[in-house]
């Protein structure tokens, strides 16, 4: 359902004391100040934060220099958290770059990730007991706080703010807010905003729409994520049915087509088809039954999409992950890890047909893989290298390309530990001259297997238009060089390059079989 009006936007650039609100200009700015911390380990897993704060929510992305991005809540007082950003060129050494503070200094529900087509980090979390409760920042270089492009705003209409999350199409940067709707009687709906590079919307009256509860059941929702395929975006979130007295995971899915998700009406009752999230063509539950289904994440490589969660079908807390291979038409569910303890807090990242889940269990963080996208998983594997120290609390984990990061609490107060991911990792270059080709390179520490890839050029091109491939096996540090090498058309021209869930993108010139300006 649309949600036509947004109430006080404010737009502001780091390092800016002041800026002016649409509706209220008296309302304080965002304050970022830079922070040198340095933390260096050479040794065993690594340390993030060393300060005496707790530090609590960690997340992780890294950007397109290859550098791992951490952002992380930290706990000043009991009526003081803020936000923090650190940083790492090699995943030893970690600056803390910034520190966010907010209206009421009280941070919560970090969420960041990195955005292929335009090269930036978008970074999401709260300050619920704000007037302006909703931050956002679209990061073009982290060590530049001027780069830091963010905005506030909020409804002010009496609705609480519990969890957000960051997600992308393309250019578009989408938040998903849970949040209430006092004026429908809702309380923890998803609400979710589109946004371009300019905080704008793309046409009036759109970019704002909450879950009106009309085809899925999804309030009261809580921890709430997003990712993004080659055809689809997912977001998933707990539900607490209140009928059955069980929790379950609620999903929905929508095309990554800026065309579609941009026409109007198609839907029931003359509703967005594509756009709205309270009508989006796929959509349903996992985890459900007569039991609880608890903390999901999800990841997305190409077609293929992972969920897990934590259950307690089987009398405790286990591990399960639920698959998809096309695009979400069809679900299979798998078992992550069950013991006689509990499992609990998981986190997932996918990279082609190799997923990798890190959890909890007995205070120790455990990492299991599976080779087949989800269907079948391997003995779990200790990451921690002191023993009963991870913190067991929601949002305690997150794992990407970039590594994992945990809240651990060996030195007697909460901090964030880091460790590599033992996972290929794709890096593309695209060059061009005579015809296009692009190299796809396994900078990890495993080997690649069956690595869907596509080169894709925009514009007036008579030959090489659309090419694709799958490599089937890249070892570490190998690379291979594919594309359409010879090509033919006129005018500027986008080229953009998918490979195992990383794209790459390039403009250029095309003048007859040259490709310029590369």
């Amino acid at each position: 359902m649309k949600k036509a009006i947004v109430i006080g936007v404010l737009l502001v650039m780091a390092s800016m004391s002041l800026a002016s609100n649409v509706s209220n200009d008296s309302s304080p700015a965002i304050n970022i100040k830079p922070l040198n911390m340095v933390v260096t380990t050479y040794q065993g897993n690594v340390q993030v934060t060393a300060t005496p704060d707790n530090e609590m929510q960690p997340v992780i992305t890294m950007d397109n220099q290859g550098r791992y991005i951490v952002a992380y809540i930290r706990s000043v007082s009991i009526m003081e958290n803020y936000l923090d950003i650190s940083y790492s060129e090699d995943g030893q050494t970690w600056t803390a770059v910034a520190e966010i503070t907010t209206e009421s200094g009280a941070a919560t529900s970090p969420s960041i990730a990195y955005q292929p087509t335009t090269q930036r980090v978008l970074l999401s979390f709260l300050d619920p007991a704000a007037d302006y409760p909703i931050y956002g920042f679209q990061i073009v270089d982290i060590t530049d706080l001027e780069s830091y492009n963010g905005i506030r705003w909020g409804w002010m209409g009496g609705e609480n703010y519990n969890y957000v999350a960051s997600g992308y199409v393309a250019d578009w940067f989408l938040q998903l807010i849970i949040n209430d709707e006092p004026d429908y009687g809702l309380s923890q709906t998803p609400t979710l905003a589109y946004w371009t590079t300019e905080w704008e919307q793309e046409q009036d009256n759109w970019g704002l729409y909450f879950d009106g509860q009309s085809i899925l059941k999804t309030a009261p929702a809580s921890y709430p994520d997003m990712a993004t395929g080659t055809n689809r975006i997912m977001m998933v979130m707990q539900h607490d049915n209140e009928t059955t007295g069980h929790s379950e995971i609620a999903y929905k899915m929508t095309v990554t087509d800026k065309d579609l998700l941009l026409t109007q009406g198609g839907g029931p009752g003359g509703m967005d088809k594509y756009s709205d999230i309270e009508v989006w063509p796929w959509q349903g539950y996992l985890g459900k039954g007569d039991f609880d289904s608890r903390c999901p994440s999800v990841s997305a490589s190409g077609s293929n999409f992972v969920v897990v969660y934590m259950s307690n079908r089987n009398g405790n807390w286990d591990i399960y992950c639920s698959y998809s291979h096309d695009d979400g038409g069809n679900w299979s569910e798998s078992v992550v890890a069950n013991s006689a303890d509990d499992e609990v807090y998981p986190a997932v990242y996918i990279i082609g047909n190799a997923v990798y889940c890190a959890f909890i269990k007995n205070g120790n963080l455990y990492l299991a893989k599976s080779e087949d996208g989800g269907a079948t998983w391997g003995e779990p594997v200790k990451i921690n290298d002191a023993d009963g120290t991870v913190v067991e609390e929601p949002r305690a984990v997150d794992i990407t390309g970039a590594g994992i990061v945990w809240v651990d609490a060996r030195n007697g107060n909460k901090d964030i530990y880091y460790s590599p991911l033992p996972a290929p990792k794709i890096e593309i270059s695209i060059t061009g001259g005579f015809g296009v080709k692009a190299t796809i390179a396994n900078t990890g520490l495993e080997a690649a297997k069956n690595i869907d890839w596509s080169v894709d050029l925009s514009g007036l091109v008579f030959v090489g238009k659309h090419t694709e491939g799958t490599i089937d096996e890249l070892g570490p540090g190998e690379s291979v060089e594919v594309g359409p090498g010879f090509v033919f058309g006129f005018g500027p021209t986008t080229i953009t390059v998918t490979a195992g869930g990383t794209t790459a993108t390039a403009s250029g010139f095309i003048l007859g079989p040259l490709v310029l300006g590369l």
